[in-house]
């Protein structure tokens, strides 16, 4: 009987972390975010009211705008499982080929800006290929049935909402440094959430592409939210998302 207990827990840990970064209103991630069994730690905000509070982007005069490659840009977040009874759960991977957006190019890099949108009814969660791109912490492919659980709940009404709340969006709203490396100071609207964090990146700058790499940690409670956990916390998600992202645009000659 013991058994079958520890086989349901981590069952169920696979089901609820999986999606764990997208509840944060959830990167995915990715990330995230990327959330079954969480519940938002603010009453209910409409979702005109909330992007009411999420200023539009700043755009330089006369920057050039580029479209992202959709087909060569992805987003991917990592989900740790945690606690002492953390052998029993699995760690997730929550990804995005779907990333949609533009960065607009300035004279100086310090006048760049940018919106990346998320889509998030098209969120994947625990591909085997990119499992085994995330390294040895996510060996093997998870059952399907649980997978498809998971991304069914992932976006249902009592997490993402796909329905009501249909993208994540990143706005940029400084950049410090010279290229290649550069810092970007970007806001997260995730539901009715918004978040600051700094994002670290290189970015690869031509006339007609640009490709911009980086990776950093997002808490699951900076977007409101409370970490998954049974048991007394033995059974839990880590707070901590790791986020790893690739964003290839290329100039948009029709201007505009």
């Amino acid at each position: 009987m013991f058994s079958s207990f520890l086989l349901y827990v981590q069952r169920h840990l696979s089901f609820k972390s999986g999606a764990l970064w997208h509840h944060g209103y959830s990167l995915v991630l990715m990330l995230v975010l990327l959330v079954p069994g969480l519940q938002s730690c603010q009453g209910p905000v409409t979702r005109d009211s909330a992007l009411a509070d999420f200023a539009p982007l700043a755009i330089a005069p006369d920057a050039r705008r580029f479209r992202l490659r959709t087909d060569q840009s992805r987003l991917t977040v990592l989900v740790y499982r945690d606690g002492r009874l953390a052998n029993l759960g699995h760690n997730h991977v929550v990804s995005s080929d779907d990333l949609q957006g533009e960065i607009y190019i300035a004279d100086t890099p310090q006048d760049a800006s940018f919106e990346i949108r998320v889509p998030v009814a098209t969120m994947d969660v625990d591909l085997p290929q990119y499992r085994v791109d995330a390294g040895d912490d996510f060996p093997g492919e998870l059952d399907p049935e649980a997978v498809n659980g998971t991304r069914a709940n992932m976006l249902g009404a009592q997490q993402l909402d796909a329905e009501a709340w249909p993208e994540i969006v990143m706005r940029s709203r400084r950049v410090r440094g010279d290229l290649p490396d550069i810092t970007v100071q970007v806001e997260i609207a995730v539901r009715s959430h918004v978040h600051m964090v700094e994002i670290p990146l290189q970015a690869i700058v031509s006339d007609e592409r640009i490709v911009a790499t980086g990776n950093f940690q997002l808490n699951q409670t900076d977007l409101g939210l409370e970490p998954f956990s049974v048991m007394m916390g033995a059974l839990k998600v880590r707070d901590q998302l790791d986020i790893r992202f690739t964003l290839v645009a290329e100039a948009d000659n029709a201007g505009g």
